[in-house]
């Protein structure tokens, strides 16, 4: 694919062209230092490292239930647990562009039967390369690019879909309990930054872009986001700050993945006394809508995050 091809070789272009000793922007303006998400990626070309360590469920799944003719049956109902790590590199060159690296996994499990026979065991492990130029700052204001090529590999412990596959053809070497789906995607977005006041900032982005999945046809990304962020330290002696974000995106993962679209939003305590760490814990609720289905169920994930910048 051209993807695989085109966007690193202009990524590492970007690297090596660009000096390393201007002085690196801040994520400050007008006074106000902003909180970073983990569900929204903010519009800053800076130099950080970060983390972030969760869990979560998803409660009343209702799956449909398909028998081996391929005829739904009904539905079944159960709970999902979910298990989240991610990490993310980002280094400045120069005053105004920073590549970034991120690497991140995700294991989902029923967590009784009518979830496990439905939707079995899958875990995925995805990484990250991107790059963000900032286009345009005043004291208030800041305006920024990005680009982002990604892949995914998601791996599914698929009982049901075993059984049907024994069925259908017969135990052979064909079979296999386990079924695989790798996800390629390739981002452009742009990305702002506003702090009317030295006590609140918000941030929002656009994105758009293309994925191709392991058995489907290539499909269109389209999602955006915002935060909404104040720092309780600017208006008292209490350096605690508070966050409110929420995103939306269109882009499924294959077969074995439980939604075709994905709508969070997200609450999180941060601690702001630090100009160059930040400490915290986000939650997060996600509405997904259930494959070959109208309905949807939610998510609830929280999330220990820090970041640090230097």
């Amino acid at each position: 694919m051209w993807a695989k091809r085109i966007i690193p070789t202009v990524f590492g272009v970007a690297l090596f062209a660009m000096p390393l000793g201007a002085q690196q922007p801040d994520r400050v303006l007008n006074d106000y230092r902003f909180i970073p998400s983990g569900l929204v990626p903010d519009p800053f070309a800076i130099s950080y490292f970060g983390t972030g360590t969760g869990g979560g469920m998803a409660f009343g799944l209702e799956p449909p239930f398909i028998d081996l003719d391929g005829d739904t049956l009904g539905t079944l109902k159960g709970d999902v647990a979910f298990l989240a790590l991610d990490f993310e590199y980002q280094q400045r060159f120069g005053s105004w562009l920073a590549a970034r690296f991120a690497l991140g996994g995700v294991g989902r499990v029923g967590v009784d039967e009518q979830s496990v026979l439905a939707q079995g065991v899958s875990g995925a492990v995805g990484w990250n390369l991107g790059a963000t130029a900032r286009i345009w700052q005043s004291r208030t204001l800041i305006v920024s690019a990005a680009v982002d090529f990604g892949r995914s590999d998601v791996v599914a412990l698929t009982p049901f879909e075993f059984a049907e596959s024994v069925v259908d053809e017969g135990l052979d070497t064909d079979n296999s309990l386990v079924a695989t789906t790798d996800a390629i995607s390739t981002r452009a977005s742009g990305r702002i930054g506003w702090a009317p006041a030295d006590w609140i900032g918000i941030t929002g982005i656009l994105e758009g872009g293309v994925g191709d999945v392991t058995e489907s046809d290539n499909e269109v990304i389209l999602g955006g986001g915002g935060t909404v962020g104040v720092d309780f330290g600017q208006l008292s002696s209490i350096p605690i700050g508070l966050l409110l974000s929420a995103e939306s995106e269109a882009f499924t993962l294959g077969g074995s993945d439980l939604a075709n679209r994905s709508t969070g939003f997200g609450l999180g305590l941060f601690y702001t006394g630090w100009d160059d760490f930040v400490i915290g814990v986000e939650a997060t609720g996600r509405q997904l809508e259930l494959r070959e289905s109208e309905k949807s169920f939610e998510a609830f994930i929280a999330a220990f995050r820090l970041r640090y910048f230097f």
